[in-house]
């Protein structure tokens, strides 16, 4: 998978919810740049980080 694609589905998930980048990198205890990086395809993230923000969302 690209990291563009797998950083648009957190995009589309953490809208659907309602979610800011501020709300989800505050519930996940991540900062909101690298929330930001991710869903922009810039950082590939951790496998931690992945399941993580996969059990938020």
């Amino acid at each position: 998978m690209k990291y563009t694609d797998f950083g648009r589905r957190i995009r589309e998930e953490r809208r659907k919810l309602g979610l800011t980048q501020e709300k989800l990198a505050e519930d996940v205890n991540l900062s909101t740049a690298y929330i930001g990086q991710i869903e922009r395809g810039e950082r590939s993230p951790t496998l931690e980080n992945i399941i993580t923000i996969a059990n938020r969302l």
